[in-house]
């Protein structure tokens, strides 16, 4: 079989496994997280202070725990903020609470954007017509084990977490990249290696892939973020970058706020659990936040070197690894995230599925023999 069958088999293997399986999962991985501990240094360590004053940092997902802890970073190292949030009343009472607590920061832009809507994406980027130094996206939402349909048509991971995302960057890659400290955020996941994602199924279904239930998309999309970031990079003008992280968190609900797929969370704690209580090496939320400043700010990582690469929490520490700062917190993806072919396979489709045809989509994506 091909790898795209070979990956399809294993998914549909690990969807079905019984309970008693699935409970075996978080034993092999605590094992590896000892391992991993006996290896690597003990502590993540914190990001290197830079002073963000006259930078621009757009985040989607603020509003989330580890995205205000982001959010309040920033602000604190002196960035200008950009919400876009599909709840502005969540989003206003964000920014108070950053200049209560920072009152000789910049305020906070606040702008509506719901990620469901493309219409609104296109709506955000031509009401915001100030700069975009670096742009996050943040914003996740976990699914369901049953198909959920955007307004658009589209698969709800599909088009939340990553279509739309798509055609933000697109949108506002002008502004990014007249800016020296040009950067893409792409806010992935480790569970991208339970991933599979179909450029015909993208086009035909109008999701990542088929045949989705009961093991969701929430890793679909998270796959298709790193084939985008590594796509995008290949294509990004000289001194503007993209590089993605593992988020250390799951969202545990829906676009909605409903329960989200009970799946993947229940088998996200127990991993979690797992290896905490074997090696203490689990990523707490202050080491995920601590990874998300480092990755959108250490001006190392602002080299070509870094573009496309995948950092996490479970690599520590973030500097003085023996190596230049931009090597270390380097984490290896999946064979599928590094599949040439499929990145431009799925940036292809997402170019049609848009109607986009310049800009991005008009670029080359030419692979160097």
């Amino acid at each position: 079989p091909n790898a795209a069958q070979s990956r399809t088999c294993r998914l549909a293997h690990f969807a079905a496994m019984d309970a008693s399986v699935v409970l075996k999962v978080p034993v092999v991985v605590a094992l590896a997280a000892v391992l991993l501990k006996a290896l690597t240094p003990n502590h993540l360590g914190s990001p290197e202070p830079v002073d963000l004053r006259g930078r621009t940092y757009l985040l989607t997902g603020a509003t989330s725990e580890l995205g205000r802890r982001h959010a309040d970073a920033l602000v604190r190292w002196n960035a200008s903020l950009v919400l876009p949030v599909r709840d502005v009343t969540h989003g206003r009472a964000l920014a108070e609470e950053l200049a209560a607590r920072y009152p000789s920061a910049p305020a906070a832009v606040v702008e509506q954007l719901d990620l469901a809507s493309l219409a609104s994406v296109r709506r955000f980027a031509e009401a915001y017509t100030g700069p975009v130094d670096v742009l996050v996206h943040g914003a996740a939402v976990a699914g369901g084990q049953d198909v959920r349909r955007t307004a658009d048509g589209f698969e709800e991971c599909f088009q939340v977490n990553y279509l739309s995302a798509f055609l933000l960057t697109s949108l506002l890659l002008e502004r990014i990249e007249r800016s020296d400290a040009g950067r893409i955020v792409h806010v992935s996941s480790q569970f991208h290696e339970l991933g599979s994602v179909s450029a015909d199924a993208m086009r035909s279904e109008k999701a990542l892939a088929s045949n989705v239930a009961p093991r969701g998309s929430f890793a679909d999309s998270k796959l298709a973020q790193l084939l985008f970031s590594a796509a995008l990079a290949r294509r990004l003008r000289p001194g503007t970058v993209s590089v993605s992280l593992h988020a250390g968190a799951l969202p545990e609900t829906t676009r909605t706020g409903e329960p989200g797929n009970t799946f993947l969370i229940d088998l996200w704690r127990r991993v979690q659990d797992a290896i905490e209580h074997a090696s203490r090496s689990a990523p707490s939320p202050d080491d995920a936040a601590k990874l998300r400043m480092h990755v959108s700010t250490h001006p190392a990582l602002q080299s070509a070197n870094s573009s496309g690469r995948y950092y996490s929490p479970l690599r520590p520490p973030l500097r003085r690894c023996g190596r230049p700062a931009e090597d270390c917190a380097v984490a290896p993806m999946s064979a599928a995230a590094q599949d040439v072919a499929l990145q431009e396979e799925v940036v292809n489709a997402s170019c049609e599925l848009l109607g986009l045809m310049d800009g991005l989509c008009g670029r080359s994506g030419h692979v160097n023999a």
